[in-house]
């Protein structure tokens, strides 16, 4: 898709210029909305099928649809690697991580407040501040800032575990309750299979035409512009990335399913660092590209480390919101000040 779109809007750039640019944005707003629907087609759709042959909701949730809603990032992520764009998969990951905390949960706190008592395990908490620190860490202190081959394979290994592990928790403690009323649908549940098998399949065109003419997209308006790809992913791919889990958020606190909602928040940093990260770093290298990189990294630390502090039982409220969104603010306008 992406040597279409090359091939068809390229030679736009020396005969009519600003129609070049109208593809560009054209071709990043169809990404955008690809992305988001391929996203929640993926995750409904496999959630009704891991139902369907018989696996628990509660592991469908902790799994399947963890992995689903990081799709759009890995996808892009996938996109951007094979199209030499590689400076917008850091850019993407952090940005979409800050964006979570900052931005969705910052607009969430204005439409209600969030009791967070016993929203998440202190062992969930723990890995994402150790993962967080430890991914902001070795870009920034290893002689090649690069995530190459090796740490992608130690993220994956790590997400793999992470997911074992919860799985098998899951599956310790799951009601038996549950297991007798999906036994008692099975037929009909059957009879969806073939159904969600498709719009899977329809799901994954989504997101791999929309990832590739995202990354089209903003690989060449950075370009034109003189702007780093990492900046341009650390904001306008991330927000677009991060769309999904915006309106899952506003419906979740709309319905006062806050344990959820951190679940969600706090799973989809985890594996846009380990999967996404993971992925890419095989796939790669992938170089730092900014000037000044750090500022993403103690941006990505002080929300990641301010939200799970606030995960041991405060009820958040709209001034906790306010502060959210003032530091992704801050940390959007500082990024484009100093590395673009």
């Amino acid at each position: 898709m992406y040597q279409f779109l090359n091939s068809t809007c390229s030679p736009l750039q020396l005969e009519m210029f600003p129609l070049f640019i109208g593809a560009l944005i054209l071709s990043m707003v169809l990404g955008f909305f690809l992305l988001t629907k391929g996203g929640d087609l993926l995750s409904d759709h496999c959630s009704n099928l891991a139902e369907s042959i018989g696996v628990p909701s509660v592991v469908v949730g902790l799994t399947i649809v963890s992995i689903a809603t990081s799709a759009p990032e890995l996808f892009t992520s996938i996109a951007a690697v094979s199209s030499g764009a590689q400076g917008l998969i850091l850019g993407n990951i952090i940005g979409s991580n800050i964006a979570n905390i900052g931005l969705i949960l910052g607009i969430s706190l204005f439409i209600s407040p969030i009791n967070t008592v016993g929203a998440v395990s202190s062992t969930q908490r723990n890995l994402l501040l150790i993962l967080s620190f430890s991914f902001t860490g070795f870009l920034l202190f290893s002689s090649s800032q690069a995530l190459g081959f090796w740490p992608g394979v130690i993220l994956l290994i790590f997400i793999s575990s992470y997911l074992i592990l919860i799985t098998r928790n899951a599956l310790l403690n799951k009601n038996s309750k549950l297991v007798s009323n999906k036994s008692s649908n099975k037929d009909t549940k059957l009879n969806n299979i073939p159904l969600s098998v498709l719009m899977i399949l329809i799901a994954t065109s989504a997101l791999w035409v929309g990832s590739d003419s995202l990354v089209f997209g903003a690989k060449n308006l950075a370009s034109l512009a003189g702007v780093p790809e990492e900046l341009i992913g650390f904001t306008l791919v991330a927000i677009g990335t991060s769309l999904p889990e915006l309106a899952a958020s506003i419906s979740l606190t709309k319905k006062k399913e806050y344990t959820m909602l951190m679940g969600n928040i706090l799973g989809s940093n985890l594996f846009n660092i380990a999967l996404v990260g993971g992925i890419a770093g095989i796939m790669g290298p992938i170089q730092v590209s900014t000037t000044y990189p750090w500022i993403d990294y103690l941006s990505l630390l002080i929300l990641t480390g301010l939200f799970t502090f606030w995960l041991k039982g405060k009820i958040l409220t709209k001034s906790n919101g306010l502060m959210l969104l003032t530091l992704y603010l801050c940390a959007t306008i500082a990024t484009w000040m100093y590395n673009s």
